[in-house]
């Protein structure tokens, strides 16, 4: 019998990672996809792109690998019905819950993975790059610039706009600057452009040469026009800092420390997903049954939706209990409490004989 567990967990964890990887690279490919358009636009440069994937890998691992692991089993456990191993185990006295005995380390390895990311790894994640994009929101009103377009920077509503960039994005050409919200609406256009960044004071400058200044209102007595041949245009200031921090972005033990419904509903999301592991291991084995003559790819749609049933309920709850309208004390209980009478139910019914 250790044999034969070894056989199904070998199968098993071998599915599991060709479909782990699948999902992982369709997931990370739309939104690479979605942020390589967002560098091209200026909102951060080619460079961060890897870094910003870096950091939201941990949060795409914890939602895929419940599902892969599911789908996992789902076709690992198809196809040993299919080919009638199953029933050849059971014959022996291999009950149900003796197959579930089996798969029991990787299915405890896989929900210490996704706890451990969940609980642990993804907040962080969550906040390193949300202030990475705070940071670079600073830097790429010149790093971000994109020969020929108009880009609109921040709550000032400066414009900018460049004709030319070198290929070492530090010298820009034909350089126009517009900032309607200042108390005085000022307007500059350069031949040259630079940047340079101040040690002292952190604030990052873009150095026009050759140019003219226009401040005030065309028209008013106040109305000024200053040529320069050099003049230091500060972008930003290096200072930025997360002013409020969101649930999803808050370390778990600050979550049950400071209470409230937001962070208990995050707090009981995060216990969710790898309970959503365990008993989903169950509703796998239950639901991967096919009939005489059934391929192996019979049970997996439906198995599927009852999965993403499972799935849509803890994420529905979830908003309930964050919105008040659901009570915290329960949370996300009755949800699992449903499922593992499901997954029992069908454990119950492979461990009798198959209908023909």
């Amino acid at each position: 019998m250790a044999i034969a567990a070894r056989y199904i967990n070998r199968e098993l964890l071998a599915v599991f990672l060709v479909v782990a990887l699948v999902l992982l690279v369709v997931a990370l490919g739309g939104r690479f996809i979605g942020y390589l358009q967002e560098a091209a636009l200026g909102k951060y440069s080619g460079d961060g792109l890897l870094t910003i994937v870096w950091l939201r890998l941990p949060e795409f691992l914890q939602q895929l690998a419940p599902f892969a692991f599911y789908l996992g089993l789902l076709l690992a456990f198809g196809r040993l019905h299919a080919e009638h191993e199953i029933p050849v185990l059971q014959s022996g006295g291999v009950g149900p819950y003796r197959l579930l005995g089996w798969v029991l380390p990787a299915t405890l390895l896989v929900a210490a993975g996704v706890g451990y990311l969940a609980l642990m790894v993804t907040p962080q994640s969550t906040v390193e790059l949300d202030q990475f994009f705070l940071s670079e929101a600073d830097r790429q009103e010149f790093n971000g610039v994109t020969p020929g377009i108009f880009r609109t920077i921040g709550a000032s509503k400066r414009v900018t706009y460049t004709e030319t960039v070198s290929s070492d994005r530090q010298r820009l050409g034909n350089v126009f600057i517009a900032e309607p919200n200042a108390s005085r609406p000022i307007t500059v256009w350069a031949e040259k452009g630079s940047q340079y960044v101040d040690d002292a004071t952190g604030s990052v400058f873009l150095l026009l040469e050759n140019g003219t200044r226009y401040e005030g209102e065309i028209g008013s007595e106040d109305y000024r026009k200053v040529s320069f041949g050099a003049l230091g245009q500060r972008l930003s200031v290096s200072d930025t800092k997360l002013v409020r921090i969101d649930p999803d972005s808050t370390a778990t033990a600050v979550l049950w420390r400071d209470g409230g419904l937001d962070n208990l509903a995050e707090l009981q999301w995060r216990v969710a997903l790898p309970l959503l592991v365990l008993i989903g291991t169950g509703l796998a084995v239950g639901m991967s049954r096919v009939r005489s003559r059934q391929g192996r790819f019979t049970r997996v749609v439906p198995g599927l939706l009852v999965f993403v049933a499972y799935y849509l309920l803890l994420v529905i709850l979830k908003d309930l209990v964050a919105e008040g309208a659901w009570p915290v004390a329960v949370g996300l209980w009755p949800v699992h409490g449903v499922f593992l009478l499901v997954a029992a139910a069908l454990l119950r019914r492979i461990s009798l004989p198959a209908p023909a």
